[in-house]
């Protein structure tokens, strides 16, 4: 997504491996090439089969087996999470140095660190939405979501501190030349970090004010940092696209990206909105958690939502425009970046399904209907192109491509 000669490649191709992590004289088996280039972009397949299991679960028009078809979803996206992540720990374990120095030099793949927590946050909003609420499941297994939010939370906000000072430590961002949507992932994970907090609080089985306060308030806070350094990352990358234009034709889906913070944001105000309305009374405490205060941020929730959602909107109708105007020059070639295509409009759709309940609007019920199949479809291409390129062998095909220069310390 970078346009300067040294980072123009594929974001889901990683670089040749370090000296260091192994005797480059001795043949290598394919696997262990595998692993090695293993990149966090694949962790989007699994964060975009959540999202839709989700949203299979909580679109306002159901049919007769889409719970069904949302909990096969939610158990495909386990089983694709798992392997993933053991790929992640064998690259850690196998090639730690060259996955550090990938890390340190290469924009796109530490931004795409924030991809691992928020396929991790699509497991515990399910495990909320479905589990908690199965006649076998109940409390037990909130509070089994609640463990698993703590710990996404702890990882995301970890990853969005490291991405910050690495940006500000070293030249891996140029504002003109190597900025590009990727940067705004980690910031997409703490607003749906914030979202899935008001989510098991408010549709989970077994939720009780001692437990839901915490998180209620705590996503609040989270959400603020997401969007409000988001705002500051949509400047800098406006900045980008004055001097130095839109990035190369093949990586426009990128720009899909932008989205993701105001749908997150947008659908988080409305549901923690509601999750306050709900506990604040029973809590009961100082001047703040009352009840009449829980009504006002429900309604705020819902105001502030409709102002954010217009930037979202504007992002993803120039992201689209932009995208098929590509695609019909025939400039475009197929890479893991189309998945990010999805997620980011994904997020608009659950800020619809929750205008939708909140306001008790068919219009917006019909939007995210027809929001969610054209996602479908978007998602069942990527999977036929994806699987197409695996068995041609250009994907999970070993290193292609070289390293870039090493970031340079900044002259502090």
């Amino acid at each position: 997504m970078a346009d300067s000669p040294a980072q123009n490649h594929d974001v889901e191709a990683n670089h040749k491996r370090s000296d260091q992590d192994g005797d480059t004289g001795a043949p290598r088996s394919r696997i262990s090439l595998i692993i090695e280039d293993f990149s966090f972009i694949w962790f989007t397949l699994s964060m975009n089969t959540g999202i839709l299991s989700i949203l299979m679960h909580q679109l306002p028009y159901q049919f007769y087996g889409l719970g069904i078809l949302s909990t096969i979803t939610f158990v495909f996206n386990i089983v694709l999470f798992i392997v993933f992540f053991i790929f992640l720990l064998l690259r850690c374990t196998m090639y730690p140095q060259s996955l550090v120095k990938t890390c340190s030099t290469n924009i796109s793949e530490l931004s795409l660190m924030g991809a691992l927590p928020i396929a991790w946050f699509t497991l515990v909003a399910q495990v909320g939405l479905t589990v908690s609420n199965a006649s076998w499941g109940g409390q037990a297994f909130f509070i089994v979501a609640l463990v698993m939010w703590w710990i996404g939370t702890a990882v995301m906000l970890t990853i969005s501190c490291v991405v910050i000072v690495v940006f500000s430590k070293t030249d891996i961002v140029n504002a003109t030349t190597t900025l590009n949507p990727a940067i705004i992932i980690p910031f997409v994970g703490t607003t749906t970090d914030a979202l899935v907090g008001g989510v098991i609080c408010q549709y989970s089985g077994g939720v009780n004010a001692r437990l839901a306060i915490p998180i209620i308030v705590s996503s609040y806070m989270i959400c603020g940092l997401g969007f409000f350094v988001a705002i500051l990352i949509w400047a800098a990358y406006f900045v980008k696209l004055m001097n130095s234009g839109l990035p190369p034709p093949h990586l426009t889906p990128s720009l899909i990206m932008l989205v993701g913070p105001a749908g997150q944001t947008a659908a988080a105000l409305q549901v923690l909105g509601t999750a306050a309305k709900t506990y604040f009374g029973a809590y009961d405490k100082g001047t703040f958690l009352q009840t009449q205060a829980g009504e006002m941020l429900a309604t705020l929730g819902v105001m502030l939502g409709l102002f954010v959602i217009g930037i979202g909107l504007l992002f993803a109708i120039f992201g689209v425009y932009i995208t098929l105007e590509t695609a019909f020059k025939r400039q475009h070639k197929y890479t893991l970046i189309w998945w990010s295509t999805i997620f980011p409009m994904a997020t608009v759709n659950t800020s619809f399904i929750e205008f939708g309940n909140e306001m008790d609007s068919p219009t917006f019920r019909t939007l995210a209907t027809i929001f969610f199949l054209l996602l479908l479809i978007d998602y069942i291409l990527n999977w036929i192109f994806t699987i197409r390129d695996i068995w041609l062998g250009k994907l999970l095909n070993g290193p292609r491509s070289e390293r870039p220069p090493a970031g340079r310390m900044k002259g502090q």
